[in-house]
């Protein structure tokens, strides 16, 4: 079965490449950023659990700018699972703390805890351990929480600051 690598796969042009590639029985992998505007309604019709018998449209974690990352994730010969993560843990609270001193805010004065909506406690902790892809794909992040944050703050202000200035036209 031929193969495809779509960077972009749930932007417009490459939803519609991974429909036509699909259609014609080819297996397509796609690569998706992790962001705070993370969208797949483009390709949600085509989309199958993979690991359902079938499945033909996998998708990946990743980030172009990553570009070591990528070229080994191209040539690694034998499919496998791999968690890419900091092995790092934090709280809501962490990420509002960082996210509202980046905006120079007080985040208490703009957050309420409501117990509602805390998720029942299935595990006592959630950690992503990169060691595997350290090993052997010699992975490691680059990318720690404080920064992360300021890229996905950075991100959203950009995009509202844009989104003003086309409503005030």
């Amino acid at each position: 079965m031929e193969k495809a690598l779509i960077t972009g796969i749930t932007g417009q042009d490459g939803s519609y490449l991974a429909e036509l590639l699909l259609s014609k029985g080819y297996e397509v992998h796609g690569v998706i950023r992790r962001s705070s505007s993370f969208k797949t309604g483009r390709i949600d019709h085509v989309y199958q659990d993979p690991h359902e018998d079938g499945a033909r449209l996998i998708l990946h974690y990743g980030d172009l700018a990553d570009a070591v990352q990528m070229v080994k994730l191209l040539y690694e010969l034998q499919p496998d699972d791999y968690v890419m993560a900091t092995n790092e843990t934090h709280s809501v609270r962490e990420f509002c703390q960082e996210t509202f001193a980046r905006l120079g805010l007080d985040w208490e004065q703009y957050v309420v805890h409501d117990s509602r909506y805390e998720r029942p406690s299935e595990v006592d902790l959630l950690i992503g351990n990169p060691a595997k892809a350290h090993r052997q794909l010699g992975w490691e992040p680059k990318v720690r929480f404080k920064e992360l944050v300021k890229i996905m703050v950075d991100a959203d202000l950009k995009l509202a600051e844009h989104e003003a200035r086309v409503k005030s036209l």
